[in-house]
C-alpha cells in the first residue's frame, strides 16, 4: 500500500525521542502549560521570525480567538474564500460576523483581483486561506487592507513553512493561525494549534483567553475576563519541538516529490496540476498535492485498485454544503469546479521516486483507456 500520509514512518523515526519525552512528563508530572509549551512558542517565533506565538488546542480555536480580537459588531463582514475547511467559516459565524465569499483563482487560493468590489462599509477583515502549501497573494491583500483600514487574519493551517520572497505564511497580517493536526506538515499526535503575531496586545489577550481568562502572577491567579479551555497540551508541545528540528528536510522532500509529479504529468491535457505555474516564485511547502480531472472517478478507482491511498474532498466548498449554506443565488464557479474534480495524491516525505512514477502511470492509463 502506498500511503497518502505515512504518519507511522514519520513518527517511528523519532519514536524513542517521543517516548523519552512522555516518560519525562510523567516523571515530573508537568502536563499543563509548562516549559515545553513556552519552548515551543519561542521556537516558532525564531523559525517564523515573528515576535509572539501562543500555543492553543487547535487551529480552529486559533481562528476563533483571533477573530474575537477585532471588536466585531452584528453585521460585520469578513471577506474569505468558500474553498476551505468548514472551521474557517465556523469561526466567522461564531463571533457573530458574516462571511462574504470571493471565488478562487488559478492557484485555488482567493482571487485577489475580485476582493475590492466585495468591500463595503461593513467589511472589517480579510481572511485569506493559504491552501495546500501556497501563500495567497499577500502583498495585494495587505495593500487593500491598508487602503480600507481592514484587519487581516491569515488561515495558515495548510501552509506552515510556505513563503513569499522569504517572508513566511502567517506573518503578513495582524494574526496568523496554524494547525498541528496530524494531516499538517508540522504535526503532533492529536489536536493542536497556535497563533503568531507582532501585536503584543493580541498575544497577551489570547494567552489569557486560552486559560479561562486567567493571568498567573507568581503564586496568584488573576481572572481578567471569561475565557476558554484551549491550552496546547504540554506533551504535544514537546513532540512539536522534536518535529520542528527536522521540518526543513520534510518540506524539502515534499517539494522534490511535487517536482516529480509535475515532470510525469505535465503533458497530460486532461489533468490540471496544482501550482504548475509559479510566476511569482512562491516557496510552496505542499501540504497537499492536488490534481483536477473530469475523469476523477476513473482515476480514483484505478489508484485504489492498485493499493494507492488517494483522498478526495479534503477541502470543502461551503457554497455546495446544503446543510450549511442555503443561498442558491450565490455560486462560486471556480471553487465549485475544484471541489467536484479534485484528487489528492500521496505527497508524504517518505515516497520513493518509483512509487510516484507508478502512481502517475496509473493516472495516465486510466484517462486514456
Amino acid at each position: 500500500m502506498i500511503r497518502y500520509s505515512n504518519l507511522y514512518l514519520e513518527n517511528k523515526i523519532i519514536l524513542n525521542k517521543i517516548l523519552n519525552q512522555v516518560k519525562k512528563s510523567i516523571k515530573t508530572s508537568k502536563f499543563i502549560l509548562k516549559d515545553d509549551v513556552s519552548i515551543f512558542e519561542k521556537n516558532i517565533c525564531k523559525y517564523l521570525k515573528i515576535k509572539y506565538c501562543v500555543g492553543l488546542n487547535s487551529g480552529t480555536d486559533a481562528l476563533l480567538m483571533s477573530l474575537s480580537q477585532l471588536n466585531l459588531k452584528k453585521g460585520s463582514e469578513i471577506i474569505t474564500t468558500p474553498l476551505t475547511y468548514v472551521a474557517t467559516i465556523s469561526a466567522i459565524l461564531h463571533v457573530g460576523a458574516k462571511p462574504v465569499f470571493v471565488d478562487v483563482g488559478e492557484d485555488f487560493n482567493i482571487d485577489v483581483s475580485q476582493i475590492e468590489k466585495k468591500i463595503t462599509k461593513n467589511t472589517k477583515c480579510i481572511l485569506p486561506v493559504h491552501l495546500f502549501g501556497r501563500c495567497c497573494d499577500m502583498n495585494k491583500i495587505d495593500q487593500l487592507a491598508k487602503k480600507y483600514n481592514l484587519s487581516v487574519i491569515e488561515d495558515s493551517a495548510q501552509s506552515f513553512g510556505s513563503k513569499i520572497k522569504g517572508k513566511f505564511s502567517g506573518t503578513f497580517g495582524d494574526i496568523g493561525c496554524f494547525s498541528l493536526h496530524p494531516m499538517k506538515t508540522l504535526n503532533v499526535l492529536g489536536d493542536g494549534g497556535f497563533i503568531v503575531t507582532n501585536n503584543k496586545k493580541y498575544a497577551n489577550k489570547i494567552r489569557t483567553l486560552r486559560d479561562h481568562g486567567r493571568l498567573k502572577k507568581k503564586d496568584k491567579s488573576l481572572y481578567l475576563h471569561y475565557g476558554f479551555n484551549s491550552r496546547l497540551d504540554n506533551i504535544q508541545a514537546a513532540i512539536a519541538n522534536i518535529k520542528l528540528k527536522n521540518i526543513n528536510y520534510l518540506i524539502k522532500r515534499r517539494i522534490e516529490n511535487a517536482a516529480l509529479y509535475k515532470k510525469f504529468l505535465s503533458k497530460e491535457k486532461k489533468i490540471k496540476i496544482s501550482f504548475l505555474n509559479n510566476k511569482f516564485k512562491y516557496y510552496d511547502s505542499y501540504n497537499s498535492f492536488v490534481i483536477l480531472s473530469k475523469n476523477k472517478k476513473k482515476i480514483i478507482h484505478k489508484l485504489k485498485n492498485n493499493n494507492v491511498e488517494v483522498l478526495q474532498n479534503l477541502t470543502q466548498c461551503i457554497t455546495l454544503e446544503k446543510h450549511l449554506f442555503s443561498d442558491k443565488k450565490i455560486r462560486m464557479k471556480n471553487a465549485e469546479n475544484f471541489y467536484k474534480n479534485s484528487i489528492y495524491l500521496p505527497i508524504n516525505p517518505f515516497l520513493k521516486k518509483k512509487e510516484i512514477k507508478f502512481i502517475c502511470n496509473l493516472i495516465i492509463s486510466s484517462i486514456n483507456e
